[in-house]
């Protein structure tokens, strides 16, 4: 059975193994002709394309290997690590339809952003409506009579010393009456006012100062002839 065997660093070998247990055969040939030129305990022979070297023996009349390095491990719990990660991935991952459309063609995000506008709206016109209301009930309660408040003064000290002030004031008001009326019994009466001259009507005395001129006159017309 020939078997091709990619060796790295080198180009593919060809094996001729029994068909009884051609894995084995290959390792003890390649071993002998390779000799120590390859690190055989840090190796191992796989298939090519992904497949085991069992599969491709399996498969294949004239199969082609490869020999691979081996990888030193780690410390494990990497499959813990992706379960891990797998399960908060998920719990983040949020479903969003937003770019998807509805029967008509609309885009979901367009609906939402529509519908969020006419709930603002509405509900601006709602708080517009109460300020409204609230002002005009604010605007009756002013316009009506609201009854005086009542006032109570239960300050005993308060209402003596008013009381005190008022009885002072009446007593010196009742002083001061009485010292005027007795200055004005003592003091000599005032004396008559003088008596009015009597009226002379206007005709009369016109009359007068006619006559009293005219006299005037008729004594000026005699005094000049005798003063000459």
């Amino acid at each position: 059975m020939l078997v091709l065997l990619d060796v790295p660093g080198r180009r593919a070998e060809a094996f001729d193994v029994c068909a009884a247990a051609p894995l084995a055969d290959l390792l003890a040939q390649a071993r002998a002709r390779l000799g120590g030129g390859v690190p055989w305990d840090s190796v191992y022979v796989a298939g090519r394309g992904g497949l085991s070297a069992e599969e491709t023996l399996a498969a294949s009349s004239r199969p082609w290997l490869a020999l691979r390095g081996r990888l030193a491990g780690g410390k494990g719990g990497f499959g813990s690590t992706l379960r891990s990660q797998g399960s908060r991935m998920s719990q983040s991952r949020r479903n969003d339809y937003d770019d998807c459309r509805d029967l008509y063609g609309r885009r979901l995000r367009t609906l939402k952003e529509a519908k969020t506008i006419a709930d603002r709206v509405e509900l601006e016109e709602r708080a517009r409506a109460e300020a409204a209301e609230r002002r005009r009930k604010k605007i009756a309660d002013g316009l009506q009579d609201r009854p005086a408040p009542k006032r109570l003064f239960d300050d005993a000290e308060y209402e003596r010393s008013c009381e005190d002030v008022v009885g002072a004031t009446r007593r010196a008001t009742r002083r001061a009456l009485r010292g005027a009326a007795r200055r004005r019994s003592e003091s000599p009466p005032p004396p008559p006012p003088p008596a009015a001259e009597p009226l002379v009507p206007l005709g009369d005395a016109g009359g007068d100062s006619s006559s009293a001129s005219s006299d005037d006159d008729s004594s000026g017309r005699q005094a000049e002839p005798s003063s000459e």
